[in-house]
This record gives C-alpha cells, sequence and structure tokens, in this order.
C-alpha cells in the first residue's frame, strides 16, 4: 500500500511542470559540471600530473561498472540513504582536496580530490538521468534541449574559469543537483530496491530489455572513444581555441522542435553528432593553415557534435526508461560509463599513438587520418543497416503477469475461506503476497485441484511443443508465473541455464514473454 501511494506520488510530481525544471535544472548542473572540470580543471590538473584525469576516470567508470552490477543483479544493495550521503560527503571533500592541490600543486591532493569527485559524479549524474527519465514522454524532449542548451551557452564562462573556482562550481552543482531532483528519484528508487533483479526480469521477457552487449551501447562507446581520439591527437600543435558555439545546433534543433512539434529521431541526431566529429578529425591536420591558427576551425566542429551527443545520451535514457521504467537506473548507469570509458580509451589511444610514432606533425597527419577512416568505416558498414529509433521502438513495455484461469478460481476459493495463500518461496518483494496481489501480477503457488489441472495442461504442451524433461520443469514454474529467482532457487540451477532453457521453450513455443506463455497455457486445447 505504501509502495503504491509512493509510486502514485512520484508520477504526479513527474507529470507537473515544477517537476520539469527541477530536472532540467538538474541536467544542465551536470553537464555544466562536466565542461567546467574538462574545460577548466583538469587542463590545470594536467600541468601538475597528467595521469590524475586518466586515474579519476578509471574510477569513476568502475564505479557506474559497480552500479550497473548492483542494480542489475543484487538490486537489494541499492542503500540509496548511504549512497547519497558518500556522494555528498565526497562533494565536500572534493571541494577542500582539489583546492588545496592546486593551490599547493601536489598530485596527492590532487588525485584524491578528482577521486572524489568522480565518485561523487557517478552516482548524481544517475540521479539527474533518473529523473528526467520520470518525466512524461511530451515534456522530455523540451527539458532535455533546454538543458543542454542552457550548459553550453554558459561553456565560454565554465572555460575561464580560475581552476580553484570551477572546483567551487562544480560543488555548487552538485549540491543543487541533489536538491532538485531528492523528490523525483524517491519513489523509483525505492521501487528498484525491492524489485526482482532486471538480469532475472529479462530472461522471462527479453523483449522489455536491452541486452548490455546491443549495437546501440556498443555505437555509444566507438562514438566517446572517437571523442577521445580527437581531443588528445593535436597535442602542441593545435592550441588555438573553439568558437564558443558549440550551442549552435541545440538552438537549430530546439527551434525546429518548437516550430514542427517533431524532435529528430535518435537516427537523424546521430547521424549530425557523426558529422560534425568525421569533420572534425578530417580538419585537425590542416587545422592552422584552415583558421590561421587564431581559432581552431577542428575543435570547433568536434565540440558542436559532442553537444549534439550529449543530448542524444539523454534522449535515448528517457526513451528507453519510457517504455520499461524497470530500465532506467542501469541504462543510466551502463550509458555513462561507455561514455567515460570511450572517452578514457580514445584519449589513451591517441596519445599511445603520437608516442609510438613520435610527436610530430607527420604522424599527426596520419594518425588523424586512420583515425578518421576507422570511424567512418564503423558509422557505414556496421551501422549500416541498424536503426536507434527501431531498436528502442521493438522494447515491449513488461506486462503484470496474471496467474492462469485455473489457479486463480483455485485462490478464489482460499480467499472466501479467509485464508491467506503463501509462496514456498519468497516473492519478488520479499514478503507473502496476499490473494488480492492476484491484481498485480504477484504469481503464487497453486494449490489442490487447481495446481493439478494446471500441471496437467503444462504436461499437455510439453509433451505437444517437444520440449525435454528439464523444458518441461521449467516450463511448468514459468506458466505458475514463477519468477527467475524462485526458478533458480527451486531448480538448484543458475542464471544462465535458465535464461537458455526459456529461450528455448520461448522459441518452441513461439512466444516473446511470460505473459504469452500463460496465455497460451491458458487457452491450449489437447
Amino acid at each position: 500500500m505504501e509502495d503504491g501511494v509512493l509510486q502514485q506520488g512520484s508520477q504526479r510530481r513527474a507529470g507537473t511542470a515544477g517537476a520539469s525544471v527541477r530536472a532540467g535544472v538538474a541536467l544542465a548542473g551536470a553537464l555544466f559540471s562536466f565542461l567546467a572540470t574538462n574545460g577548466s580543471v583538469y587542463p590545470a590538473v594536467a600541468m601538475v600530473d597528467p595521469w590524475v584525469r586518466e586515474g579519476a576516470t578509471l574510477f569513476g567508470v568502475l564505479v557506474l561498472v559497480a552500479l550497473v552490477g548492483i542494480v542489475r543483479y543484487r538490486p537489494r544493495w541499492l542503500h540509496v540513504r548511504l549512497f547519497s550521503g558518500v556522494a555528498l560527503a565526497s562533494v565536500a571533500g572534493y571541494l577542500l582536496l582539489a583546492g588545496a592541490g592546486l593551490a599547493l600543486r601536489s598530485p596527492g591532493l590532487l588525485l584524491a580530490g578528482s577521486l572524489l569527485d568522480s565518485l561523487a559524479e557517478a552516482w548524481l549524474f544517475v540521479l539527474a538521468y533518473l529523473a528526467f527519465a520520470q518525466l512524461e514522454a511530451a515534456r522530455r524532449p523540451v527539458v532535455a534541449m533546454g538543458a543542454c542548451l542552457a550548459a553550453y551557452l554558459l561553456q565560454p564562462w565554465a572555460n575561464v574559469l580560475a581552476p580553484t573556482y570551477a572546483v567551487a562550481a562544480n560543488a555548487l552543482c552538485f549540491v543543487v543537483l541533489f536538491l532538485c531532483v531528492r523528490s523525483l528519484v524517491a519513489a523509483p528508487l525505492q521501487e528498484a530496491q525491492r524489485s526482482e533483479p532486471p538480469a532475472e526480469m529479462a530472461v522471462a521477457n527479453p523483449q522489455s530489455f536491452l541486452p548490455s552487449g546491443h549495437l546501440l551501447f556498443v555505437t555509444i562507446f566507438v562514438f566517446s572513444i572517437a571523442q577521445g581520439l580527437v581531443i588528445a591527437l593535436p597535442g602542441p600543435f593545435n592550441e588555438a581555441p573553439a568558437l564558443p558555439v558549440a550551442f549552435l545546433p541545440l538552438a537549430v534543433i530546439l527551434v525546429v522542435y518548437l516550430a514542427r512539434r517533431r524532435m529528430p529521431n535518435a537516427d537523424g541526431l546521430f547521424a549530425l553528432c557523426a558529422l560534425l566529429i568525421i569533420a572534425g578529425m578530417f580538419l585537425q591536420s590542416s587545422d592552422r593553415v584552415v583558421s590561421g591558427g587564431v581559432v581552431s576551425a577542428s575543435n570547433t566542429l568536434i565540440e558542436a557534435g559532442a553537444s549534439c551527443f550529449n543530448l542524444l545520451l539523454v534522449l535515448l535514457v528517457g526513451s528507453i526508461a519510457g517504455r520499461n521504467r524497470a530500465t532506467a537506473l542501469p541504462t543510466a548507469a551502463l550509458v555513462l560509463a561507455l561514455y567515460w570509458s570511450g572517452v578514457l580509451v580514445g584519449a589513451m589511444l591517441g596519445n599511445g599513438a603520437m608516442a609510438l610514432f613520435g610527436w610530430t606533425e607527420q604522424a599527426l597527419v596520419w594518425t588523424s587520418f586512420a583515425s578518421a577512416m576507422v570511424f567512418v568505416t564503423f558509422c557505414f558498414i556496421v551501422l549500416k543497416n541498424v536503426s536507434f529509433a527501431e531498436a528502442i521502438g521493438a522494447i515491449r513495455p513488461p506486462e503484470p503477469l496474471r496467474p492462469p484461469a485455473e489457479l486463480a478460481m483455485a485462490t478464489r476459493g482460499e480467499e472466501r475461506a479467509g485464508t491467506d495463500i503463501r509462496c514456498g518461496e519468497e516473492g519478488s518483494l520479499g514478503r507473502v503476497p496476499k490473494t488480492a496481489d492476484l491484481a498485480e501480477g504477484i504469481a503464487v503457488e497453486g494449490i489442490s485441484a487447481g495446481g493439478t489441472a494446471l500441471e496437467d495442461r503444462c504436461a499437455a504442451v510439453g509433451t505437444d511443443y517437444g520440449l525435454t524433461p528439464r523444458e518441461g520443469e521449467v516450463f511448468a514454474l514459468l506458466a505458475q508465473g514463477r519468477t527467475v529467482g524462485v526458478i533458480r532457487e527451486k531448480l538448484v540451477i543458475s542464471l544462465n541455464t535458465a535464461r537458455f532453457h526459456t529461450k528455448n521453450i520461448y522459441a518452441k513455443l513461439g512466444v516473446h514473454s511470460q505473459q504469452e506463455l500463460i496465455d497460451l497455457v491458458e487457452n491450449f486445447e489437447a
């Protein structure tokens, strides 16, 4: 009852204009702090110790990967108050240590402060994405574009901030971000903590979840590598600043949306990002010839592409979560992990290639050309027949499970007797479900004649469709509405084994979800 009230309250808040403003401010604060860190703080840190940035980025990636694992496999370990408290304490530590490290030019203090910065960013940025995912679909495009546009309009100011002031601005952004999203994410975080692990939910409802190895996520990683490469390759050969026009593509997209009320799909937005990045990569080797060394044409194009890419990431998380809200938290953490790790890998590849061939302009020419060609090959060959919009559109919202008709009849008989029906194993929310929970899709054990009739029907279906004995055992439990966690414990098998049997059962029966399987059992005629 309490969970339902919290969820309804969260939905009401997510539908208000105030919620949209708070989510937009949180996203803008997260992106601005990211720009300020990379535009002002890290360049100053690199002058003291260039490896501090790579170490902090790697640590942030590890934190995000750990968060993805917790949410997907052990959601009960998601201690929200503890995580938020550690993040806020890290903000305070970052402010003190990074400020002192910059003043004293101490590599140790800078490393400690940067690690705390990455720890705070990992959790708070995920909260910002999660808050955005709770908004109504009609509000998300304007909120995303407005947040990204605001952050990039402030980017020139972030780049000229003194490093110590940039650290203070980052800390302020973190605090404002947390205060804005706190009420918006309370209910979804609690729901994520108490729900069945998404890794187990995906076994019975594969079309409601995108696997981590999906080409959409691979593309995010590859595109981030390209960004890291173009940042690292110019080195000392191109110190000219970029024109502060990264906001222009976002402004054009926003104007077009307001005029036509139609947002460019993910494929069109990615094409624009790729075009700008590729143009910047090809211009790197001849940048000083094109722009005269006054400004950097390649960096200008690259930053414009990066602004569109950040908008794309936000919209992708919102679109995926809009189809299946259970994926909002792990998807946000995974996207950020792929983005940060891709930039890190790209920067290391760029620096490694230049160090291998020698820091010469000829090496820059060939390395830039080779990198651009690899990226172009990926876009035109690997992604030739792939549509992000279709991949997201193919995600089916998970259906609440209904017990089979025989099971429901049996449980109604028990309800009239005034007896609670108890599971042999613990339910997905860690409690004994009541009969009224049947309407919410919580499956319970069949009893007496109802259970026997269901078992007979499952046996007939298994024989008719040629299921193996082991598949028949898994199938019978799926038909009862059992979760994969219960099936694992009852049959003493691993998650991969349960996934393997479920995939084979679905293929033989021609179904795509657990609810379709239950419907087939109910309507089966021998």
